[in-house]
């Protein structure tokens, strides 16, 4: 493992797209500063969180801000970043051969975990398409559901790009990667490109794991639960 590089975590939500998350995209860039980050990327689900200002906060604090998102494709969750096209036009794998660009970089999240939304064997199917394998910061020395991510990733010569998937102030800097690269995203997406990163983690204890999960379930039952009140009264609107 490198012992330098830019302090990279390229895969964080939120409060701006994502009500339940209790930190605002400007108070994680300000607290990746703090822990020595330099770079960042906030990925939204179908949305991308990202301006010139928010840039610029970000440069101020020297954080170089990466522009992406974790878009749904075909029901499954893939991170995008520097695309030039809106997410809503980012729904099938066909639209991302149709609009994909050199300029792009294309990582599989959490691609064998045991949920609905994760690649699992659209990874090998569309496998042609992807940069990079996300190694995920939500595992035990125990319960580890990298292990399948890392094999394909040397089976298929793809780098590995750690990341904490942050929604929760305790998963920040849990894992992340170091990137041989200027402080630039096209240096930055370039040097993942050709393999120039490596991986920074540790695994969680079983009780830290399990209340990392709790904490996001309960959020995630709030949020369906405001979705659906905000349906409810948009309904009722229409009938006044």
């Amino acid at each position: 493992m490198r012992a330098s590089g830019l302090k990279a975590d390229l895969h964080v939500h939120t409060q701006e797209a994502e009500p339940s998350i209790k930190y605002s995209a400007r108070e994680v860039i300000d607290r990746a500063a703090r822990e020595g980050f330099r770079v960042l990327g906030i990925t939204n689900h179908d949305v991308f969180t990202y301006d010139d200002e928010l840039a610029a906060y970000a440069s101020d604090r020297d954080v170089l801000l990466v522009p992406g998102v974790e878009s749904t494709v075909e029901g499954r969750h893939v991170l995008i970043y520097n695309a030039d096209v809106g997410a809503d036009k980012l729904r099938t794998f066909a639209d991302l051969r149709r609009y994909r660009t050199p300029d792009w970089l294309v990582i599989a999240p959490h691609p064998f975990f045991p949920t609905s939304y994760c690649l699992r064997e659209r990874l090998w199917q569309e496998i042609d398409l992807f940069d990079a394998i996300e190694f995920s910061h939500f595992y035990t020395p125990r319960i580890d559901f990298n292990r399948p991510a890392v094999k394909l990733a040397a089976a298929v010569g793809l780098p590995l790009v750690g990341t904490s998937d942050c929604h929760l102030h305790p998963q920040f800097g849990t894992t992340f990667s170091l990137i041989d690269a200027e402080p630039s995203v096209e240096s930055v997406l370039s040097a993942i490109k050709k393999g120039r990163v490596s991986v920074v983690s540790r695994p969680l204890s079983l009780a830290r794991c399990a209340s990392i999960a709790i904490r996001l379930r309960l959020a995630t039952r709030k949020e369906h639960a405001r979705t659906l009140r905000l349906r409810v009264r948009s309904l009722a609107g229409r009938f006044l």
